[in-house]
């Protein structure tokens, strides 16, 4: 049965210093609905645990030293600059030493499997949401603000750096601390991207697996709504970071932003929609930047016709670079390869695949990175989009 709450994820441009998480507050803050929070790791922390392993494998000491200092003081700053409760500052340091410890482990070793990088990886989760679950305490006095370790209820598999969830342990679990605290006067804040298998290892989802959680929550509660907060105002139709005149889509079905995130688009992450498709819960992507924007709404809801809505790039196991038309019911406009080749350039563009969703091509003969992109985004605006 369909539940009043929301699941609001917070990605790592939203979290990334002390004004960064007092902006996520206040959009938590203006909405009751708002049930369970999930934090992604800080920005680019993740990037720097992957740094921390790999210089105590090469026993790079000095490195492996600076970037752990890097992550301390980020964290320690952030920390003090929003007023965290002395508990909570004594429990940041205990993360801390973790990191310390793992990196020395590598060291000793001069090695490190999946294993252990999950159990790196999830450290930056794990300090990013301790310190937004004590802002809300202080922003949000009349709630009680549970921090739900996120291993305790994303029940995963044993395959580490890409863990399987297990989806009914996950509604079972999550069902358990509902029903042991007063849901109304509770906010639960959780992380992203980390899970546990059935033996207590931690496990990741894969990276950017912070939407996954969300989705994976989602729909452990039945939410009427999923929101992927973010530092763009929804899905555009292509890169904004590359194409300047990329337009935001107001409307997706699951369907299409599948398409987009699975043939290169960065906003979602690929099997984000599996969960909420599985539910019929919609997903709002939008920017914590600007919340009121429009963003972007996904649910199951499609074009009756044929809709072309944005192109993405992706570079393919090849090393070549494939360009992607999205939309609805390409397979049904006649003739519709040909004709983006003919506009494209057929010197420069070769026909790759064609199917409900999307049109793809290789790009062949481009002289500047991302020019393919621009190109296509430009046929794009010329014949499709208004």
């Amino acid at each position: 049965m369909e539940s009043k709450w929301i699941v609001a994820k917070f990605g790592g441009s939203s979290v990334r210093d002390a004004v960064a998480m007092l902006r996520c507050s206040q959009i938590i803050e203006n909405n009751p609905l708002i049930k369970i929070v999930v934090i992604s790791a800080t920005q680019n922390t993740t990037n720097q645990l992957e740094f921390v392993a790999k210089a105590a494998e090469k026993k790079d000491q000095e490195t492996l030293d600076n970037v752990t200092s890097e992550i301390i003081n980020k964290h320690v700053a952030i920390a003090k600059e929003l007023f965290t409760s002395p508990q909570v500052m004594l429990e940041l340091e205990e993360i801390c030493g973790e990191l310390k410890a793992l990196g020395k482990i590598i060291f000793d070793d001069g090695k490190y499997s999946a294993k252990t990088m999950d159990e790196l990886y999830s450290l930056g989760e794990r300090m990013s949401s301790l310190l937004v679950s004590d802002l809300l305490r202080l922003r949000i006095p009349k709630k009680k603000i549970i921090l739900l370790d996120a291993k305790k209820i994303i029940k995963t598999n044993s395959d580490y750096g890409k863990a399987e969830p297990q989806i009914n342990l996950i509604a079972e679990h999550l069902a358990f601390e509902f029903k042991n605290s007063s849901v109304e006067e509770t906010l639960f804040v959780t992380q992203g991207f980390i899970g546990s298998d059935l033996m207590g290892n931690t496990t990741t989802l894969g990276r950017e697996g912070s939407d996954y959680s969300a989705a994976l929550l989602g729909e452990a509660i039945d939410a009427q709504l999923v929101q992927i907060w973010t530092d763009v105002p929804g899905v555009a139709s292509s890169d904004p970071r590359i194409v300047k005149d990329a337009k935001f889509i107001k409307n997706l079905s699951y369907d299409e932003a599948t398409a987009l995130a699975t043939l290169g688009a960065k906003v979602l992450f690929p099997t984000t929609l599996l969960p909420t498709k599985r539910k019929n819960i919609p997903v709002f992507v939008g920017s914590s930047l600007n919340p009121h924007a429009t963003g972007t709404l996904v649910t199951r809801e499609q074009d009756a016709g044929f809709s072309l809505k944005g192109v993405s790039q992706m570079t393919t196991s090849e090393g070549s670079t494939l360009i992607s038309f999205v939309g609805t019911h390409l397979d049904q406009k006649e003739g519709l390869p040909t004709l983006l080749q003919s506009d494209l350039g057929k010197e420069s563009f070769e026909f790759f695949d064609l199917t409900s969703v999307s049109v793809s091509f290789k790009a062949t003969h481009v002289d500047e990175k991302n020019e393919a992109l621009k190109h296509a985004h430009s046929v794009l605006v010329k014949y499709f989009l208004t």
